[in-house]
């Protein structure tokens, strides 16, 4: 968080296939998603596109989403991770089915050592940084980061990201180049 802060962390920046991003991404956190009685899914369709990340940053924010969504999702539950074209931009989305985040906390939920219960006897663990790492990682890599949350009817979390043409220039594609 330090580095991010001060403007020091770096970027590796790749143009990189998005799907087997995504699906690396819910292999390697569904371990942690068994913990917690809870199963990852990817909807499709897939979608051919490229995006151009920093790969082990874009590692970094999937966890985070990914743990979040499991540890606050009911024993038994599903959480979907999925992806749709919006404008020139890609955006990511996991979505859980769990209570929900409070009205009083979604203005602070991206900021640091934000948590909904900052009890001393919460349930559930971690620091608060995550979603606010999750946030400036994405600024960083030209996306952004948001969340839509009902009570009882769980929370998507999505990430942005700038889209690629595939095989062409590395530029970013305008909106009439979206199939």
């Amino acid at each position: 968080m330090d580095k991010l802060v001060a403007g020091k962390m770096t970027l590796d920046l790749h143009r990189l296939k998005l799907w087997p991003l995504l699906a690396t991404a819910v292999e390697q956190n569904q371990p942690y998603a068994t913990q917690h009685s809870v199963t990852l899914h990817l909807k499709p369709p897939p979608l051919d596109v490229e995006v151009r990340v920093d790969r082990q940053r874009f590692d970094q924010i999937m966890a985070n989403l990914l743990s979040n969504a499991a540890k606050f999702s009911a024993p038994g539950a599903d959480v979907e991770v999925s992806a749709a074209l919006a404008d020139a931009r890609v955006r990511i989305s996991v979505r859980d089915f769990g209570m929900g985040i409070p009205e009083a906390f979604r203005a602070r939920i991206f900021g640091k050592f934000s948590q909904a219960d900052a009890t001393d006897t919460r349930q559930k663990g971690g620091t608060g940084l995550g979603l606010a790492i999750t946030k400036k990682i994405a600024t960083l890599m030209g996306g952004d980061a948001g969340m839509h949350s009902e009570p009882g009817n769980g929370s998507t979390f999505w990430l942005s990201a700038r889209l690629k043409r595939t095989g062409g220039a590395d530029e970013p594609l305008a909106p009439a180049d979206i199939p």
